[in-house]
């Protein structure tokens, strides 16, 4: 399946889609009973690399964004859920452990909420 394009806004109907292709059952239940107000726009792997040894982590990263776009203000366990899917995703498509641990280990600081940027944890909520 082909995702949005970075900086692209997916609507909820291609949301819905994206999360039923990925097996993202219960992330899309929250979506629907209360979508985020502000629309989803993926930033890729922020302030990171969207590609690393000439395999694309930007599918990885779309994921993550589109759980931390959803997530509410103190879900510390939701968002240490998506880290470190993030994390395994990233292990699997690069086949190593190296960039996968730097980029949890980077998402655990720079993507909480307290910080209120454009891909901090909520920030469909913000």
């Amino acid at each position: 399946m082909e995702l949005p394009k970075k900086g692209e806004e997916a609507p909820l109907t291609r949301i819905r889609e994206i999360c039923e292709e990925y097996g993202l059952k219960d992330l899309w239940v929250k979506i629907e009973k209360d979508p985020p107000p502000r629309p989803f726009k993926s930033d890729g792997c922020s302030l990171w690399f969207d590609s690393w040894g000439g395999k694309c982590l930007y599918p990885a990263c779309f994921l993550h964004d589109l759980k931390y776009w959803a997530g509410y203000p103190g879900e510390d366990v939701d968002r240490l859920i998506a880290d470190a899917e993030l994390m395994i995703d990233v292990a699997r498509i690069t086949g190593g452990t190296g960039m996968a641990e730097t980029m949890f280990h980077g998402v655990r600081i720079g993507g909480h909420e307290i910080f209120k940027q454009s891909f901090s944890w909520g920030f469909g909520r913000a």
